[in-house]
């Protein structure tokens, strides 16, 4: 027993750590068989159709119903909503699945009736799993084999869902298409996999951070910037990229940093200039429909797994405009992750490994900060250890977040200012300090204009500490935030500030907006084409074309392209709007368009249109005339395309002024052709198009009505209203506010951890925050700094409320925006000013490791509940 004492002595760092690490470990084991575990039937479905509006009449015994599909992705299990005649149908549903085109039967299922629900998708797994293929067609075939009276009926839409599919039912073709639910994949053990992997992790990191606080060799500073860096990956591995709060727009604007900077390195004569915030710029390869989903599932854990190691085929400085948003126009708090996607672009990385190279960025340039800010901090080091290894603050740090790098600044500056004003003992700042202190401050100034209070501390140096003419340089300390915040965030401030139009008159004024493009589109309708003057020989189809595609409508426009260049094929109305809604929302172009249709893969290996075609066919879409009916014009256009061939003299025609006069007023944007795809297929374009409108559908846009807000100038007018807004924000948001400060809500406030673990970290910060014996002689502010501490730490929380407040619209019942992360910058402050001064522990490296060992394990329960909040979707 002697010598197992004085083994557990000598080493009781190691088996304390040890214990930690095995009681985390075997808590994972748990939770993985008994709820991990079952979860690994879970699948993942797309909708083909979803339109279920009309059920077919009911099925006798020998009737089939058919459909033809098309999709890219792997085939499981499919899915039909059917609905019942009479009693419950007994018997056998026999599904086939074939290759539309080759007729070769790819798969085959059967299942029972009596399991049908009706008015719910009932899905029939298929005994051979179907891998998908670009561009290929499906002809599934549903017969029932009745053992009773009852019928099927089956659900479809009222009118074809799906241009160029088709739907058979008895035979007869139907006007709809089936309800139609793919299965394409299912997580299986990976998720298991994936789950122990975590887990172990960081059971890992909490082993070595244990062992290291409790031995003491390695310096605070030291463990904290392991200890972000360890656990910080692991929350970017749980909850991948696009899952941070309006991390979309974050790595927006990283990527657009970042092609700008690779174009000033490339060859390409074309220099990008300044980008609107409603655009942004990605490499061509830069998209995953998956992980920009923001909703993060097991799939997304699936999916970024498989991307990890990908590479891309674009070149560093491949860039293509997207009609996206960035966050605004200060790239001070992005260069770190611009930089990490820089690198990406260079060493040729694929998206997803590119987007971590970036998240990776943010998160070392924070660890680095806040290791920074422990290390210069004269007293409370402990509070900005844990405020730095918070679920919030970590999470935010391994995005993309621009509040990453804020933070880190925040942390780093408050701790320079607490050693400027409380240490050195009077003497007069070192140079380099000095340089600290205001490169930081003048960085954080203009990044949030909420935290200037924050970055007003300075001015509470005293000075004694700055040298020579010490007001001097505050007041061009004070100059240059200032000159820097209105540079950075005028046009914000402007708006904020400018008083918004009572309702009445903003709907007044939308009104007259609505009645002018009202007339101007009347004016555009009343403009007729001139009428082709003779006919050509050869080209009568051309002549009669109808007058109304003639018209200077989007519609008219896409029913040209079809008419002129497939006349004899049959159009459904859907597949029109399909492309009007395209062109009018600037998801393809006019010249894309018409790229796709005179330079389709059939247009060019089949040369369907002669060079005489060719010609009329290009000037009725693009100029609403047939030049080949003039007769002066005609061998001029002949000699045009002989000299410049076909590629040159349609650039020719949708360049044409012209052109712009006949679209721009449709609102069609003319574009540019993509001279890298000749020939374009059209379905290629379609499915760029349905990608371009999901990521769209992501974005965040300002209704009319949300325009009228609580400006300044309203709330001075309408007190009483902004009252009661604050009273109602402060009953209905409170909870969601405590719980978001230190990570209770992460995501898009759609992760919520247990309450148990928000109180435990707040409890962790009230143990930071108590003074310890060995901390030195000053160990919190007092005195007037106290004060002056409070009211900065309180400013800063006013002008968040307040900036939050100006955005509100005045018909909302609570504060818009509002979260309690918005705080996190302050925080350390705020808990020294606040903190207690009677209490006190017995020593402040017993508290130390405490602390660590404390917030090791409660990080480690905090990343496995997350976990399990994803799984649970």
């Amino acid at each position: 027993m002697t010598k197992l004492h004085e083994l557990y002595t000598r080493h009781r760092a190691g088996a304390l750590a040890l214990l930690a690490a095995g009681l985390c470990l075997a808590v994972s084991l748990a939770l993985a068989l008994a709820l991990v575990r079952p979860a690994a039937a879970k699948s993942l479905a797309v909708h083909i159709s979803d339109d279920y509006t009309v059920m077919s009449d009911p099925l006798e015994p020998g009737e089939t119903v058919t459909q033809t599909f098309s999709t890219d992705e792997d085939l499981l299990a499919l899915g039909f909503v059917f609905g019942l005649s009479g009693d419950q149908p007994a018997g056998q549903l026999d599904l086939t699945l074939a290759d539309a085109d080759t007729g070769e039967v790819l798969a085959r299922s059967t299942g029972e009736m009596a399991n049908i629900i009706p008015g719910q998708y009932t899905t029939l797994g298929l005994d051979t799993p179907v891998p998908g293929e670009a561009g290929r067609r499906y002809l599934v075939t549903l017969s029932p084999r009745y053992t009773g009276d009852g019928r099927l009926c089956v659900g479809h839409s009222d009118g074809a869902a799906l241009w160029e599919e088709s739907l058979t039912i008895r035979g007869e073709t139907v006007d709809g298409t089936l309800a139609l639910l793919a299965t394409t994949r299912r997580i299986g053990g990976f998720l298991t996999r994936y789950f122990l992997i975590v887990a172990g992790l960081a059971s890992v990191t909490v082993f070595f951070g244990v062992r290291a606080a409790l031995r003491g060799a390695v310096r605070l500073p030291r463990l904290v910037f392991r200890l972000v860096v360890a656990f910080g990956l692991l929350y970017s591995v749980v909850l991948p990229p696009y899952a941070a709060p309006d991390e979309k727009y974050h790595i927006n604007q990283s990527f657009t940093l970042a092609c700008r900077w690779a174009n000033w390195f490339s060859g390409d004569e074309w220099r990008m200039g300044n980008v609107p915030i409603e655009m942004s710029y990605r490499r061509e390869h830069d998209a995953n429909a998956m992980l920009q989903d923001e909703n993060t599932t097991v799939f997304t854990w699936q999916e970024w797994a498989d991307e990890l190691l990908t590479l891309s085929p674009d070149e560093f400085d491949s860039h293509v405009e997207l009609a996206e948003y960035q966050t605004d126009r200060n790239p001070i708090l992005y260069l770190a992750s611009a930089a990490g996607v820089f690198a990406g672009f260079v060493l040729r990385l694929g998206f997803v490994p590119t987007l971590m190279l970036g998240r990776l960025c943010n998160l070392l340039v924070f660890a680095a900060l806040a290791a920074a800010a422990v290390r210069r901090a004269p007293f409370g080091r402990r509070v900005f250890a844990a405020a730095a290894l918070l679920p919030m603050t970590l999470h935010l740090a391994a995005s993309f977040s621009r509040d990453s790098m804020l933070l880190g600044l925040a942390f780093l500056f408050t701790a320079l200012c607490l050693e400027a004003v409380f240490g050195g003992e009077g003497r007069p700042l070192r140079p380099r300090d000095l340089a600290a202190l205001a490169v930081s401050g003048i960085l954080l100034a203009p990044a949030k204009v909420v935290y200037l209070p924050l970055a007003a501390l300075f001015l509470l140096i005293p000075n004694l500490r700055l040298g020579a003419r010490p007001v001097l340089k505050k007041a061009g300390y004070a100059a240059a935030c200032l000159l820097l915040v209105l540079g950075f965030n005028g046009a914000m401030l402007t708006d904020s500030l400018t008083a918004a139009p009572e309702p009445a008159a903003a709907e007044q004024t939308a009104g007259t907006e609505q009645a002018a493009d009202t007339e101007q589109a009347a004016e555009a309708d009343a403009r007729q084409a001139p009428a082709p003057e003779t006919a050509v020989e050869g080209y009568d189809y051309y002549t009669a074309i109808p007058e109304e595609y003639l018209a200077a409508t989007t519609e008219a426009f896409v029913r040209r392209l079809y008419y002129c260049t497939e006349p004899d094929a049959q159009v459904t109305d859907s597949e029109v709007a399909f492309w009007v809604q395209a062109l009018e929302e600037g998801d393809v172009t006019a010249a894309r368009l018409g790229q796709s249709f005179l330079f389709s893969p059939t247009a060019m290996e089949q040369n369907t249109l002669s060079d005489d075609e060719f010609i009329q066919a290009a000037s009725l879409i693009y100029l609403d005339r047939n030049v080949m009916a003039e007769e002066q014009a005609r061998e001029v256009f002949r000699q045009q395309l002989a000299d410049k061939g076909r590629t040159d003299m349609f650039k020719a025609f949708y360049s044409s002024s012209e052109c712009h006069e006949i679209l721009d007023p449709c609102g069609v944007t003319v574009g540019t052709e993509d001279p890298s795809a000749y020939p374009l297929d059209r379905q290629t374009l379609a499915d760029q198009v349905e990608q371009a409108r999901a990521v769209r559908a992501s974005q965040s846009t300002v209704a009319a009505e949300d325009t009228v807000t609580y400006t300044p100038g309203y709330v001075l007018t309408h007190l009483p209203a902004t009252l009661a807004l604050v009273v109602r924000s402060a009953v209905a948001d409170t909870d969601d506010a405590i719980r978001g400060l230190v990570g209770g809500l992460l995501s898009y406030n759609s992760l919520e951890l247990a309450w148990g673990w928000v109180l435990a970290l707040y409890a962790l910060l009230g143990l930071a925050a108590l003074p310890a014996r060995g901390a030195g002689d000053i160990q919190l502010p007092e005195g007037r700094y106290r004060v002056w501490c409070a009211l900065a730490a309180l400013g800063c929380a006013a002008l968040a409320v307040a900036g939050c407040i100006v955005w509100t619209p005045v018909r909302y019942e609570t504060i818009y925006g509002f979260q309690g992360r918005y705080l996190l910058p302050a925080l350390p402050l705020a808990v020294l000013a606040f903190g207690p001064r009677r209490i006190q522990l017995a020593d402040e490296s017993r508290a130390t490791a405490a602390l660590v060992t404390a917030l090791c394990l409660t990080q480690t329960g905090v990343l496995l509940n997350i976990m399990l909040a994803v799984i649970a979707r």
